[in-house]
């Protein structure tokens, strides 16, 4: 399972092993949300991985042919990350951002929806 921030904030990770990327963390920034990684790094339940630049040009790639515009870096490095590991295991990705959401089910990933519903289906 990979981790957007919106799935670290709901303490995600201390339920099931998780991935997520460097960009995610720099987004968590309130004291609770922090406590909530560091829990889960500690416990081994959170992975942190950085994508390569061939995993993240990739993503950018998929993104344009899905005509989704205004990914962030973070986004984009999820993305990255599950192009990645999706040649080592099957990846499922946790997240409420719909743009991600679409993204992602464009590229035949297995998408959940943490508080809401997922979007229910790429354009």
């Amino acid at each position: 399972m990979i981790a957007d921030a919106g799935a670290i904030f709901s303490g995600l990770p201390l339920s099931v092993s998780c991935y997520t990327t460097p960009q995610v963390l720099e987004e968590i920034k309130d004291e609770e949300s922090r406590e909530i990684l560091e829990r889960a790094l500690a416990s081994g339940k959170l992975t942190i991985e950085a994508p390569s630049r061939d995993s993240v040009s990739r993503a950018r790639e998929l993104a344009r042919r899905a005509g989704v515009q205004g990914l962030s870096e973070a986004d984009m490095s999820i993305v990255a990350l599950a192009l990645e590991l999706s040649r080592r295991c099957k990846v499922k990705v946790a997240t409420d951002d719909r743009k991600l959401q679409a993204t992602l089910a464009r590229a035949g990933f297995q998408v959940f929806g943490i508080r809401y519903r997922k979007a229910r289906e790429a354009r």
